[in-house]
């Protein structure tokens, strides 16, 4: 008895999206990995800080700190969606072969694409609020960074 028989014909159509959003995925991480150690070899004084978890140093202001905490935490947080996609796939691709109930089921992308996409999203917009906040230097600029942060969350 073939297997083809469970297979529909328009697979294709059903696992490209799943495959290729996990490729574009694992892309972008690794445009992200190097961006993380270009940062990391340009500034090695905020490597420093970071090493020992935001114990201050003399020469290390408190927002060159607090920027660094910002991006490795991103960098991790992408890190951990990064291997549950892989799971994902593994999930759809290999341990659910030729099994079509394995990819109707989303698995953990459910929760993972949107809990680290939300909270990644939220700490990104904060920092460019706050960032908007300082470079104007107008108290006027304060609503509008309020008015950001509260529409992203």
């Amino acid at each position: 008895m073939s297997t083809d028989a469970c297979v529909p014909p328009e697979i294709a159509e059903i696992a490209a999206p799943l495959l290729l959003g996990a490729l574009w995925n694992w892309a972008l991480y690794g445009i992200e990995v190097v961006q993380v150690y270009v940062y990391s070899y340009n500034f090695p004084q905020d490597k420093r800080s970071i090493e020992l978890l935001g114990i201050r140093f003399p020469h290390v202001s408190s927002l060159a700190l607090c920027l660094s905490l910002l991006q490795y935490t991103v960098f991790l947080l992408e890190t951990l969606q990064t291997c549950l996609s892989g799971a994902d796939l593994y999930y759809w691709f290999v341990s659910g072969f030729s099994d079509m109930g394995h990819l109707a089921n989303p698995y953990a992308s459910a929760y993972d694409i949107a809990i680290t996409g939300a909270v990644i999203s939220v700490i990104v917009q904060f920092f460019f609020s706050y960032r908007i906040w300082i470079l104007s230097g107008r108290k006027a600029a304060r609503w509008l960074c309020a008015t950001i942060c509260l529409l992203s969350i």
